[in-house]
């Protein structure tokens, strides 16, 4: 063939004999006829656009494609490796230690005890009680309370939501000059508050004590630490747990069971603290219901509401045993949170009760004198007897405590000649009013979550005898 190359590569056939390599050169037709094969397409163009593309192209986005797709595939696996390395190996190296029942009780010991909440040595101090009752039938029952305290002032709020029958809500704000309250069934809401010169004890002690909040719950790690003092079989166990729930922070997790004081049966009940040793909060439970506490030392001030509230209301104290039936008559002086107020302008007063069609009572006073004259020897009325006669009647008021101040444990005292005030009542007032004690509770209980069930209880009934009537 011509153009073929010798075995050894020095000679080369040109048709006819073999020549050196270098001495050859390919025979001009040849050429030419190569250049003219038709099946040369180096200079064709074939008719029409059929819109083709060099393969090279084709080649080259397919690359591009299947590179992004592993880029991509890359990705999902190294998050995914990520995921489960943080879920199963770094989040729980995280949480704080278990805690061993001495470790606990350490802890606890350094919390602030009611006292020390009192005292105001902790600092500004805040508890927060959410509970919830839920039926098989879809009833539910709600409550919500915010207890602060500080060495000043301390506040209370309440609120109870029950499905159906709407929400009523209480707030309370002392300080030492001044109580406010404001009252919020659904329908109507209403804001009062009056002066004060002050204190008997503190507005924290009061809020902590003289309160319908639960605020035992809110130290009831330091009744767990008591009860395992006085019961070392008492269940306790620790893990770690995120809380308040999944989405909460890392915390060392304390469970037992026990008693609460004022109600039945056992309760479950888990505390929780941060890596700092800082409570948490606590989850207590049983079959019919489930409590939420939670804490802050935040600081905290006056709610807006009271700086618009009425500031008319009378004074808030009572008289114990005012209903006059005898000759002579002695009450003592109950102050509303343990209040103390002026005696400038404050009085001694016989009254009587009326009430409407709608049971809205009004006080009518029919005898006054001053305090101050009554605490000079006593101050003397005349009310007239059954033949319209003048009869001497003495009104005397004992400061007890000699502070000139009207405050619990003063007594107020009546010495008629005669039988002539039976049926009225003995009481205070200033500018305001009658002075009386005011309800400020969403509910007047002694034990939180029997009251609730009892409620809730009444709640069904009432739903179920409606659906019985339609």
């Amino acid at each position: 063939m011509v153009g073929e190359v010798s075995p050894d590569g020095n000679f080369i056939w040109n048709g006819e004999v073999w020549v050196p390599k270098e001495e050859y050169s390919p025979s001009p037709e040849v050429t030419e006829e190569t250049a003219n094969n038709v099946f040369h397409l180096g200079e064709q163009e074939l008719a029409g656009d059929v819109g083709w593309e060099p393969v090279t192209e084709k080649s080259s986005e397919g690359g591009k494609g299947k590179l992004i797709a592993m880029s991509i595939v890359g990705m999902l696996v190294l998050s995914a490796l990520g995921w489960v390395l943080y879920a199963f190996v770094i989040d729980p190296m995280l949480f704080p230690d278990p805690y061993s029942k001495t470790k606990f009780v350490s802890v606890v010991d350094d919390h602030p005890t009611t006292e020390d909440v009192i005292s105001g040595n902790s600092g500004p101090w805040a508890c927060f009680v959410e509970m919830e009752i839920e039926e098989e039938d879809g009833m539910t029952l709600r409550t919500n309370f915010d207890i602060y305290a500080s060495e000043n002032s301390a506040r209370s709020y309440s609120k109870l939501t029950v499905a159906f029958f709407g929400s009523f809500e209480s707030d309370v704000w002392i300080d030492e000059n001044q109580i406010a309250w404001q009252m919020d069934d659904s329908e109507t809401v209403t804001k009062n508050k009056v002066a004060i010169s002050g204190l008997d004890t503190s507005p924290a002690e009061e809020v902590l004590y003289n309160s319908s909040a639960p605020v035992e719950l809110c130290f009831v790690h330091h009744e767990i630490v008591a009860s395992m003092e006085e019961n070392p079989s008492q269940k306790f166990s620790s893990d770690k747990e995120r809380f308040p729930d999944e989405e909460g922070v890392r915390a060392v997790k304390v469970e037992t069971q026990m008693e609460i004081d004022g109600e039945d049966g056992d309760m479950n009940i888990a505390v929780y603290f941060d890596d700092d040793e800082n409570i948490l909060g606590t989850k207590i439970s049983n079959s019919s219901f489930e409590c939420l506490i939670t804490y802050s030392d935040d600081s905290f001030s006056k709610p807006g509401w009271v700086s618009s509230a009425n500031s008319e209301a009378p004074m808030l104290v009572d008289l114990d045993f005012n209903n006059i039936w005898s000759m002579e008559h002695n009450s003592m002086v109950n102050s509303q949170y343990n209040a103390t107020y002026s005696m400038d302008g404050a009085k001694i007063v016989i009254y009587d009760t009326e009430y409407d069609d709608y049971d809205n009572s009004t006080n009518m006073v029919i005898h006054e004198v001053s305090i101050q004259d009554a605490m000079n020897g006593g101050a003397l009325i005349q009310p007239t007897n059954w033949n319209n006669e003048p009869v001497n009647c003495t009104l005397s008021y004992t400061d007890s405590d000699a502070d000139e101040l009207i405050s619990t444990g003063d007594t107020v005292s009546i010495v008629c000649e005669e039988d002539v005030l039976n049926g009225l009542y003995l009481g205070l007032a200033n500018e305001n009013g009658v002075a009386e004690q005011v309800s400020m509770d969403v509910l007047p209980w002694t034990s939180p979550i029997f009251t609730l069930i009892a409620l809730l209880g009444a709640a069904m009934l009432v739903s179920r005898r409606d659906s019985i009537v339609i």
